[in-house]
C-alpha cells in the first residue's frame, strides 16, 4: 500500500475500505472501469489517460468518499506512481502540453507545405 505523502491513492483506498466499498462498487458509481480505480489507487498513472482526466477522476474520487479533493490533488503534486515512474505534477502535465503543440504544429507545417505543393503542381497545367 502507498504512503499518504506518494500520492492521492492510499488516501482514497483508504476511504474505500473504511465504507467497506470494493473497487467494482466504487468503479460502477464512477462510472470508470475497476482497472482504473485500481490503478489511481495504486498513483500508477501510467495506466491511466491524460493528467487532466486523472484530475478530475481523482477529484470525483475524493467527493464520492467526502474527501477535500483539493488537498488530495495539493497533495499529489510532485508525487510519483512507484514502480511506475508515472509523475502526477503540474510541470509533467505542462510537459506533456508542450510536446503535443509541437506535434500538432508540425503535423500542420505538412499539411500546408503538402496543400501548397499540390496547388502548385496542378496550377502550372
Amino acid at each position: 500500500m502507498a504512503e499518504a505523502n506518494e500520492g492521492p491513492g492510499a488516501a482514497l483506498q483508504a476511504a474505500r475500505e473504511a465504507r467497506e466499498l470494493s473497487v467494482p462498487q466504487v468503479a460502477d458509481q464512477l462510472k470508470l472501469s475497476s482497472a482504473a480505480v485500481a490503478a489511481l489507487e495504486a498513483n500508477d498513472w501510467d495506466r491511466l489517460p491524460a493528467p487532466v482526466f486523472v484530475r478530475g477522476y481523482i477529484r470525483a474520487y475524493a467527493r464520492l468518499m467526502a474527501l477535500d479533493d483539493e488537498e488530495l490533488l495539493e497533495g499529489g503534486q510532485g508525487a510519483t506512481g512507484g514502480e511506475s515512474g508515472g509523475d502526477f505534477s503540474v510541470a509533467h502535465t505542462l510537459e506533456g502540453r508542450r510536446g503535443l503543440v509541437w506535434w500538432v504544429a508540425g503535423a500542420v507545417a505538412a499539411l500546408v507545405a503538402a496543400i501548397g505543393g499540390a496547388i502548385a503542381m496542378f496550377s502550372d497545367r
